[in-house]
């Protein structure tokens, strides 16, 4: 009777050893799938993250763009004023004033011939 005690028992504690082994294997499991859903989670926020920056930093060139435009055509705007500014105050001599010379030159030399 001994034996059949001890076989029993050892039957026992194999079942036992067995469903605890089984225990650990669904906690192990659960916990790389919950392991996995975490990092899943992880890439999907970097990711969107990324596609954020991305998108904002598209909006950003964008504007420093326009920003650019708008100071070049400003700065074209003032230099043609500055030139325009500056050639109508300047003096300069026009085809008048060379034809006005010329017949000065001619009017010289008529009264140098006559003398």
């Amino acid at each position: 009777m001994a034996n059949t005690d001890n076989l029993k028992k050892a039957i026992a504690m194999g079942e036992s050893s067995s469903e605890k082994l089984w225990d650990m294997w669904l906690v192990t499991l659960g916990s790389m799938a919950w392991t996995q859903e975490q990092i899943e989670n992880m890439i999907r926020k970097y990711l969107d993250q990324r596609k954020t920056a991305r998108e904002e930093t598209t909006k950003l060139v964008e504007e420093l763009m326009t920003q650019a435009k708008k100071n070049q055509q400003q700065m074209q705007k003032m230099m043609q004023e500055a030139v325009t500014a500056t050639l109508e105050n300047v003096d300069v001599p026009n085809f008048t004033y060379f034809n006005d010379l010329n017949k000065k030159f001619e009017d010289l030399n008529k009264k140098v011939e006559n003398l």
